[in-house]
Parts: structure tokens; C-alpha cells; sequence
């Protein structure tokens, strides 16, 4: 796929090269103290999905190393526009902490342009593949998830939900952009769905959002697939999404859930396609204060280490069908099923 690159400023590029004459900003903390920064992404931190997971991460870091002899202190910075993430990253570096994530593909460009002014800091980007960043910096490690495969597993069970309760054998999902992440859940969503029910149907639609949280965007792309016959909806869009998830609920078919588990939202839920973001920031936080994060690689989150997986089921399914595919889940895990991570996509009028 052709990544489509974003230019920085001049102006945005000087003030980075300036910032590093305020790099060495100490720490009102222990020199042992240990200190993480997240910035998220647009959204904000209410959606319910990644930057909340983002920022539970950050929240359980800091208190499980606490009383230990090298504690962890966070902060998170708060991303509201897109012109907020460079700076965001910026302040981080300039403020002395030590591991800084960058939440969401859209941070590979003041990703490439941050870490190497900052050699002495370390970076990790949610999404952001170290091949994103043609600086190749040395102090940076990319976060990667197997997304497909959590989509698979959805698809997997909303094919077999429909087939049972009969009707139009048709589902659909419902994603924010045309970025990396929402293009393999909804990939994998279409793999699992086929090889359950080889009848089925699937909707695929962009809301075209942004800001990952104009919820009417998404309810009018998820209307539009109910209309059309879909029994189940997927949203893949972060806040926008739950306005898809609105539209499931109002119209009396399933919901699926992502990154996050959803099922709290009611019980036309069907189950969430886990990404656990809040894991890899846990994960990356402990190996990096203990000195044994590696960097200029990618770190993968899959099926089979538990980075990604099934939400939780709804009780109204029938029993064989959450066995079923639970059985897809361990045949994941193991190998047998092998999911593409990008398939042909093709919205729907």
C-alpha cells in the first residue's frame, strides 16, 4: 500500500532542532526515577478504545512500580488537533522522559522528526512500524499489532451468529480512515466471516473522519448497512465508531466492538475485537526500564502472545458458537489458520 507522507514545516523542524539546547531539562524526581510520557492521538482519551487504553497503560505503570526501587512517573499529553502532535512529542523529549509513546499511525511523521533530534530519549509508536521512519533512528522501537487476526475472530462469529438466526446473510463494518490498522481488522473481519459462512456478505464503508470522533459521520455510514440488510455492525473508527454502535443498537442488530472491550455499551453487543494497547505500553515500559528494550525493530502484538483476541461474548449466543470460535482462536494461536493481513477492499454504495 502507498503511504501518502505529510511534510513538516520548516518552522516546525527549526523549533525541534532548537529544543535540543533544552534537552538536558532535569527532574524534580529521584535521578533513579524512572519516567514515561504517552501522547495520544486525536480522539481523546474518553473514546472508549485506543487512547484510553493509551492512558490505562500509563495508569498502571506508574502505580506498579510505585514503592519499588526504581518508580516510574507518567505524564500524558493530550492531543486535540493534528498540528498537536509534533509539539506534543517535542515538550515530552525536552521535559527529560525517558520512554515516550506516540499513539497512532499518524505520529510516523513527527515521530521521524523527534526521535533523532533527541538521541538520548527513547520512542515508541503505537502503529508506527520502525519502516515508517526513514531517519531510522536508533533510540526508536515500533509497536505493531496483528489486527487481522483479531478481526478474523469477530468475523469469524458474526458469520456464524447470522447463520443461525437466518435472514439476510449479511454484516458490515464501518471504519474512521483508509490507515494501515482499520484496513487489516476489516480484512481480517471478511477472512473470518467467509470461511464461517461461506453465503455471507459483508458491508464495508469509511466514515471519512479525521478526528476519529465524529460519531454522526459513523451512525449515518452504519444506518445506511442496516438499511441494506446487515444483522451485525463492526465498527472500526475509535469514537466515531460508537456513533456505528449507536445505530446497531437503535435498529436492534449486533454491535461488535473495537480495541477495547465493549460489551458494557448494552446487550446488543456481540462481542470486540481486542487490541490491547494498554499491554504494549506495559510491556515496552518494563523492558525499557530495565534497560532491555530493543530498538530499530518492530515489537508484535498477536493472537498468540495475547496482544490481540476475542472480547466478551454475548450470553445470547449459542453455546457451540462461542466454542467454535474459540477453537478459530487456538487455531491461531498455533498456526493452522493463517490470516492475510490485507485484502482488497471494496466500499459499498
Amino acid at each position: 500500500m502507498r503511504i501518502r507522507r505529510v511534510t513538516i514545516g520548516a518552522a516546525a523542524a527549526l523549533t525541534v532542532v532548537a529544543a535540543l539546547v533544552a534537552a538536558s531539562v532535569g527532574s524534580a524526581k529521584s535521578a533513579a526515577t524512572f519516567r514515561v510520557a504517552v501522547v495520544t492521538d486525536i480522539g481523546s482519551i474518553q473514546d472508549k478504545g485506543f487512547n484510553e487504553l493509551a492512558n490505562k497503560g500509563r495508569l498502571v505503570v506508574e502505580k506498579k512500580w510505585d514503592n519499588s526501587s526504581i518508580p516510574v512517573d507518567t505524564r500524558l499529553f493530550v492531543t486535540k488537533t493534528a498540528a498537536d502532535r509534533l509539539p506534543n512529542l517535542q515538550a515530552a523529549a525536552q521535559q527529560g522522559y525517558n520512554l515516550i509513546f506516540g499513539v497512532g499511525f499518524l505520529m510516523f511523521e513527527p515521530l521521524n522528526v523527534v526521535a533523532p533530534a533527541f538521541p538520548t530519549r527513547n520512542f515508541a509508536g503505537i502503529d508506527v512500524t520502525k519502516f515508517l521512519l526513514e531517519s531510522d533512528p536508533k533510540n526508536y522501537t515500533g509497536i505493531q499489532f496483528a489486527e487481522h487476526e483479531a478481526g478474523y475472530l469477530v468475523g469469524f462469529l458474526a458469520g456464524l451468529q447470522v447463520k443461525r438466526q437466518g435472514g439476510k446473510q449479511i454484516i458490515s463494518a464501518v471504519g474512521a480512515n483508509n490507515v494501515p490498522p482499520i484496513l487489516k481488522f476489516a480484512s481480517g473481519y471478511v477472512q473470518g466471516a467467509k470461511r464461517a459462512n461461506p453465503q455471507i456478505k459483508v458491508l464495508w464503508n469509511l466514515a471519512n473522519d479525521p478526528t476519529f470522533s465524529d460519531q454522526a459521520k459513523c451512525k449515518e455510514q452504519a444506518l445506511r448497512q442496516i438499511a441494506k440488510g446487515s444483522q451485525v455492525v463492526f465498527q472500526i473508527a475509535g469514537q466515531c465508531g460508537l456513533g456505528a454502535l449507536s445505530a446497531a443498537k437503535e435498529k436492534k442488530v449486533w454491535g461488535i466492538g473495537v480495541d477495547a472491550d465493549q460489551s458494557f455499551l448494552g446487550p446488543h453487543m456481540l462481542t470486540s475485537a481486542l487490541k490491547k494497547v494498554d499491554r504494549a505500553v506495559i510491556s515496552l515500559t518494563g523492558l525499557a526500564r530495565a534497560g532491555k528494550l530493543a530498538q530499530q525493530t518492530d515489537v508484535l502484538f498477536t493472537v498468540k502472545n495475547g496482544g490481540v483476541g476475542l472480547g466478551k461474548i454475548s450470553p445470547r449466543v449459542n453455546k457451540a458458537d462461542i466454542a467454535k470460535a474459540k477453537g478459530a482462536q487456538r487455531s491461531i494461536a498455533f498456526g493452522r489458520v493463517k490470516v492475510k493481513d490485507l485484502i482488497k477492499l471494496k466500499p459499498v454504495n
